[in-house]
């Protein structure tokens, strides 16, 4: 499935997972525009160089068919964006549709819109809790996408703006977010999670958002996420941020894949875990081999009782 692939240069388009729930990054041959899809394995070697001089537009997504599409132009863009207004027009897609301006939504975002969404809640850790929406045509490939370890689907609704007015009720409660960022989920993967705990939280927090909201949800079973993200326990303790070793505009990510949390890869080097939030690397062009490069590590700070 991965031939072809290693030692080419390629542009990372999506950090994902497929209709098989199958961890995934979605790459763009620049000179053809042809398409790859690289499926991680895990207990394999890999190795990740990621050029961050330059970031270039990641194509277009059609909403009606599920296909991606490399950008005709081949736009360089500005590093704070991942699409050309081109593409960005072409797939016709805002998250945050409800802050758009009136007129400012697509007809395709009209059309998706009006299809069934659910509510649901992900469980990053003890204290983080975050609410969202998401499109019922997509199964749980959203929570997949975000990491979350444990997930409950509350109910699923006729439209994203049914789904919205329950999930704004929800976010304005003090126990949840609606958004956890690409540092905070790095530093909740060093805790180790507990299963039953999670599970326990999560039935409490579906009772204390009936409660609030004078509302009785369907009663959907808490999903445990781990089994996607990896074939075996996915380690905890202190991991090493491999965004943070960037030298001469370029990242190097390398080891034994452990895991792939979400957009979050996992590897282990030098008897440490390494981690890269991978999604924060689309439109930059990379190269991946099925060989260890050796990533020069920052040293431990030795304990005083180190003798």
């Amino acid at each position: 499935m991965n031939q072809g692939i290693y030692d080419k240069d390629l542009l990372l388009a999506r950090v994902d997972f497929d209709r098989n729930k199958k961890p995934r990054l979605k790459l763009i041959e620049p000179e053809t525009d042809r398409i790859y899809n690289f499926t991680p394995t895990f207990g394999e070697d890999i190795t990740l160089e990621i050029a961050t001089a330059q970031r270039f537009c990641i194509g277009w997504h059609d909403l009606t068919t599920g296909e991606e599409f490399a950008c005709p132009e081949r736009s360089e863009v500005e590093k704070k964006y991942e699409q050309c207004p081109r593409c960005q027009k072409r797939t016709g897609f805002n998250p945050a549709f409800y802050n758009a301006a009136e007129g400012d939504i697509s007809a395709q975002q009209i059309e998706r819109n009006q299809q069934p969404h659910f509510v649901y809640l992900a469980y990053f850790a003890e204290n983080t809790i975050k609410v969202g929406i998401s499109f019922a045509g997509r199964d749980i490939a959203r929570l997949l996408e975000q990491g979350a370890r444990a997930a409950l689907i509350l109910d699923e609704f006729p439209s994203a703006n049914v789904a919205r007015n329950y999930e704004a009720k929800i976010s304005a409660m003090p126990s949840f977010c609606e958004n956890v960022k690409s540092n905070a989920k790095i530093k909740l993967l060093e805790i180790k999670f507990d299963e039953v705990k999670a599970g326990q939280l999560l039935n409490e927090a579906r009772d204390l958002i009936e409660s609030n909201l004078n509302i009785r949800f369907t009663q959907n079973e808490v999903m445990f996420l781990d089994k996607f993200y990896s074939n075996q326990t996915i380690p905890h303790g202190e991991i090493i941020d491999t965004t943070k070793l960037e030298s001469a505009n370029k990242i190097t990510f390398s080891g034994k894949l452990l895991a792939q949390v979400g957009y979050i890869l996992i590897a282990q080097q030098q008897d440490e875990n390494l981690v890269i939030p991978a999604r924060k690397f689309t439109g930059y062009k990379l190269k991946i081999s099925n060989k260890i490069t050796e990533v020069e590590l920052p040293e431990r700070q030795a304990s005083l009782f180190d003798f």
